[in-house]
């Protein structure tokens, strides 16, 4: 686990580095963390402010970026010398506006997820209304919304 940490504390450290006070938070969990398994994906969820303008593609092109220049140092080399594999790092950046859109990968790290940089509050879950099955539905009935 110690080559997982060393790799995504080089790749968050550029992130910080570069954005500097626009990062927020940062929350990592996952698998990786709750079975203590490097085999396993780790999430990351960075809260950026001002890339709500950005499409997600082309947020995953910055992570991408960031992770291109982690790959050139030695900590990822131990890390793929011991597991025989890339990190599997999921990262997500969002804005801090888009917190509240209950995406489910950022409700979950939220929820049970390790802060690792800044504070954060859990989001609003009240909204989330009841789950209805669909083949449960009789025909002619009036469903709330």
């Amino acid at each position: 686990m110690k080559e997982l940490f060393d790799v995504v504390e080089d790749f968050l450290s550029r992130v910080i580095q570069h954005y500097g006070i626009k990062v927020g938070t940062i929350i990592i969990g996952g698998p990786a963390v709750e079975e203590e398994d490097v085999n396993k994906p780790l999430f990351v969820l960075i809260v950026i402010k001002g890339v709500k303008k950005i499409s997600f593609l082309a947020r995953q092109e910055i992570v991408e970026y960031f992770m291109k220049k982690v790959e050139a140092e030695k900590v990822y080399a131990n890390y793929v010398i011991s597991t025989g594999h890339r990190p599997l790092i999921y990262t997500l950046l969002v804005d801090p506006l888009e917190l509240e859109y209950h995406i489910p990968l950022v409700v979950y790290l939220s929820t049970k997820g390790v802060l690792v940089y800044g504070n954060m509050e859990v989001p609003n879950l009240s909204s989330f209304g009841n789950v209805i099955r669909m083949g449960e539905i009789n025909k002619g009935d009036v469903v709330d919304l």
